[in-house]
């Protein structure tokens, strides 16, 4: 079967990356842009954009690749004009967990989001090794979750999904409320923050303590990799007894003892009113 998809927001960071893919499908392919420098994107590439009214009225799956913040919104006035027995495929948890999309009960809604390339995955190609956001050339798995609707939507949604974000190994499905534990709990709230301290920590060894920058970044990547790699049991191996003390401290030191609280619910709620709220 041929569907047709209607992709909103085609010109956008991740809408791009799904137009680029998409266009490889067997699928009609609708895309939706406002603003003249995303139609103009468009157009750069050889494309015209669709109204989205007339795209999503047509379409048996939507997707919707906008920004968070503008997502519900969006949604309000794209919702009503689904087609009986469509698919609206969201591409991060925040908004439907903080139940900001209306829900018709003639229409499946999926959110979809990729895991990115992991480090520890051997890509086959320099072109693969070089994609480290993924949906170009390097192998990723992605994680899908569905909020309401029929298995048989529920693959159609996966078939479309493993397209946007290909090359995809893995699809995992598991609940909104797990994804939103992914993100933004796990791989943001704790994740991005991790990362973010760790380029602090190299600034100050360079900049208040005269190590050389190629040294630091060399040092501190190889070792996280390492680390990972032995804490996430990829290797067989352990810890030593020294550095077992020196994240006894670090965790005194740097961490608050109750950080785990990030994934309770009420505390992911505050998560997302945050982020769709700043």
């Amino acid at each position: 079967m041929r569907y047709t998809v209607a992709l909103l927001g085609a010109a956008g960071k991740m809408g791009s990356r799904c137009t680029n893919n998409l266009l490889k499908a067997d699928y009609r392919l609708l895309l939706c842009e406002e603003g003249k420098v995303s139609l103009r994107k468009l157009r750069n590439k050889g494309l015209e954009a669709t109204p989205a009214e007339e795209a999503v009225s047509c379409a048996d799956i939507t997707v919707m690749a906008v920004p968070d913040v503008l997502l519900g919104g969006i949604a309000k006035k794209i919702v009503p004009m689904l087609k009986k027995d469509a698919v609206m495929i969201v591409l991060d948890p925040a908004v439907p967990y903080a139940s900001g999309i209306p829900l018709r009960q003639d229409v499946a809604y999926v959110v979809t989001h990729p895991c990115h390339p992991s480090f520890f995955r051997e890509q086959k190609t320099p072109e693969a090794r070089k994609d480290l956001f993924g949906g170009i050339a390097a192998v990723q798995d992605i994680v899908i979750a569905l909020i309401q609707g029929s298995k048989e939507k529920f693959n159609t949604a996966e078939e479309v999904s493993r397209q946007m974000f290909a090359p995809v190994d893995k699809c995992y499905r598991v609940t909104l409320e797990q994804m939103a534990l992914l993100e933004p709990a796990l791989s943001e709230v704790i994740g991005a923050t991790v990362a973010t301290i760790i380029k602090e920590a190299v600034d100050t060894v360079v900049n208040d303590y005269g190590v050389p920058r190629e040294v630091a970044e060399s040092f501190i990547s190889g070792h996280i990799h390492t680390e990972l790699a032995i804490t996430l049991g990829v290797i067989d191996a352990d810890l030593s007894d020294a550095c077992k003390v020196a994240v006894s401290l670090g965790k005194d030191w740097v961490f608050r003892p109750d950080w785990k609280k990030v994934f309770k619910p009420e505390m992911i709620e505050k998560q997302i009113e945050a982020m769709l709220h700043s």
